[in-house]
């Protein structure tokens, strides 16, 4: 009787370890859950403002568009997107948190979608929180979004020195500027520099140190990377341009300069979504030379919306591309970022 008794309370008592609890829906989750609802909607809505307004602004520009040259166009603002792409990978790499490609695509482009928000810095915002999802810790991930842009900026001035000309027409203090910032950014990036800098953001977070301090090769593949990008992205405007004033070389380094100065002034300027009016105005003054204002302006709003559909559509692609099901198929697991678990 009493080992039958034993064995009746053993059961009793290992009767609450095995039945399944109810997960519990904490209120913090529930009010994280309607944030990320509430700023996706806005984005949505932003977006949809945006191309609304753009298109009832260049819609007679579009239509006169030679349709092959606006696939073309749009093709090198996604070459250039994917080169971005390449950017903040290997910049995550540098930071000694690598992740796949398509976790770096999905933080990169879904997050790009902030900028349409008034405050550029929306953008930065959500791609710290798409790289902690992915595995990088929110310190690390705000870090590396901000060497990510320290990068993109210094490579942004050093092929905007092509569009100095055009700079110069706009604002000769700004075109001055840039010709100072240019060895500033240098200097802060190179690697034993930027090692130390890293470190005392780290620091301020209450972050480990790197491990090892960057190298050339890692920061130059990088930076090469984001120059590509503002490259490609110049080419794309080049090509609406000569649409109207005919393919001339000589248009080309202005273009690219001129677009990376914009695109980079636009970003800095965050009091405006996605720098409206700043890249414009470069932009203008590089294609002045080349045919009428007016016409400049129409295609520096042209080329801004073939930007905005072609973010939305790799946004939107990212986020497919980066979901559970999807990536657990073509994603080989030990590609993933090791994230430790607490012991029980």
């Amino acid at each position: 009787m009493s080992d039958q008794s034993a064995q009746s309370e053993a059961g009793s008592a290992a009767t609450p370890e095995t039945t399944p609890v109810a997960p519990t829906f904490s209120g913090r989750k529930l009010l994280v859950n309607l944030f990320r609802f509430a700023v996706t909607s806005a984005i949505l809505v932003a977006i949809a403002f945006a191309i609304r307004s753009q298109w009832s602004e260049v819609k007679d520009t579009i239509l006169s568009l030679n349709v092959g040259l606006l696939i073309l166009s749009a093709l090198f603002v996604f070459l250039g997107m994917g080169a971005a792409v390449r950017a903040w990978q290997h910049t995550l790499g540098a930071l000694e948190h690598p992740i796949p490609a398509f976790d770096a695509a999905r933080c990169y482009l879904v997050g790009q979608l902030g900028k349409y928000l008034p405050g550029s810095v929306w953008a930065f915002v959500l791609q710290t929180e798409l790289a902690r999802r992915a595995g990088v810790s929110r310190g690390a991930a705000f870090v590396t979004v901000m060497v990510t842009v320290g990068l993109s900026t210094t490579a942004a001035l050093i092929v905007g020195l092509f569009g100095l000309p055009a700079l110069f027409q706009v604002s000769t203090f700004a075109a001055v500027a840039v010709m100072v910032l240019v060895p500033i950014a240098l200097i802060c990036a190179y690697p034993p520099v930027l090692t130390r800098l890293v470190n005392i953001a780290l620091k301020i977070l209450r972050r480990a140190p790197l491990h090892q301090p960057l190298t050339m090769h890692k920061i130059g593949l990088a930076l090469g990377w984001c120059a590509a990008s503002w490259v490609l992205y110049g080419v794309h405007l080049w090509i609406l341009a000569s649409s109207r004033s005919g393919f001339e070389l000589r248009s080309l380094a202005q273009c690219v300069g001129a677009l990376a100065l914009g695109m980079c002034a636009g970003v800095l300027v965050v009091v405006v979504p996605s720098g409206i009016g700043v890249r414009e105005a470069v932009v203008v003054a590089a294609l002045s030379p080349f045919m009428d204002a007016g016409v400049a302006l129409a295609l520096a709003l042209a080329s801004r919306l073939v930007f905005t559909l072609c973010e939305v559509t790799a946004g939107f692609i990212a986020a497919i591309a980066g979901s559970r099901v999807l990536r657990n198929a073509l994603v080989h697991e030990h590609s993933r970022v090791h994230v430790e678990v607490p012991a029980q």
